[in-house]
């Protein structure tokens, strides 16, 4: 899989902070999909070794959606949008992959250390 270009990147405010980037990659939606769901795909794509990943919903190859974390990060929601592109030449593959990357406002994690001071 080649990375094309990255064409959006913005970062929103409403009830959740979310930021969203498309990326074209020169693939099928099935290469990049399955690049998403395997353990080796995504340590080879994202970068991201250090995540723990659960996942949340799987539309193949067009959606997937899943929570993760680390131990510096508290957890997001991202969202994957696989859609094929037009090809430029006979027997191209050509796939645009949004990814929206959102964070809770409401802080998990400070809701458990609460209810744990009060339990206490």
């Amino acid at each position: 899989m080649t990375l094309v270009e990255k064409e959006l990147f913005e970062t929103e405010s409403d009830e959740r902070d979310r930021v969203r980037r498309e990326i074209d990659v020169e693939a099928s939606p099935e290469e990049v999909f399955e690049a998403l769901v395997t353990e080796e795909g995504r340590e080879r794509w994202l970068e991201e070794p250090d995540r723990e990943i659960h996942v949340e919903s799987i539309d193949a190859p067009s959606r997937l959606s899943w929570w993760w974390t680390s131990e510096e990060e508290p957890f997001t929601r991202v969202d994957f949008e696989i859609v094929a592109l037009p090809a430029a030449e006979p027997g191209d593959a050509r796939t645009r992959v949004t990814v929206t990357e959102t964070a809770p406002r409401f802080p998990i994690a400070a809701m458990a250390a609460s209810f744990a001071l009060v339990a206490a």
